[in-house]
């Protein structure tokens, strides 16, 4: 099993779209890691956008088709996602989940709790 490797990363899931399409039209098979979250909660909360990933074994070919169709070649690491996981592996209640589903679960989170504190500051001032 191949490793999968990212190769570009965009703000907006539609941005990427013509880089997928482009390298789809060369037998690349690729991948749009946080498409869903980063359409979901666009403008509620930056989840870094989306990355797109390619098999290893396809990345000398992936990168000829990128310069030659225009595009700014990637330096470096540039997966901040696994160095996110990692991060998120730390805390508890959802170690071990995908990424997306850590975030969700964290946000959903945050915001029971907000209710929480906003109702209970309501309950003592208003009796």
């Amino acid at each position: 099993m191949d490793k999968m490797v990212v190769i570009a990363q965009f703000t907006y899931p539609a941005d990427a779209q013509t880089l997928v399409s482009l390298l789809k039209s060369e037998g690349i098979d690729c991948y749009l890691r946080n498409e869903l979250s980063a359409r979901l909660l666009y403008g509620y909360a930056d989840v870094g956008g989306v990355s797109l990933e390619i098999l290893e074994k396809d990345l000398p070919e992936a990168l000829r088709i990128m310069k030659d169709g225009g595009y700014e070649l990637p330096s470096g690491n540039i997966d901040w996602a696994s160095d996110l996981k990692k991060f998120m592996d730390k805390l508890p209640l959802f170690k071990g989940q995908k990424l997306e589903k850590q975030l969700l679960g964290w946000i959903i989170v945050i915001a029971l709790t907000l209710a929480l504190i906003f109702y209970a500051a309501a309950f003592f001032m208003y009796g």
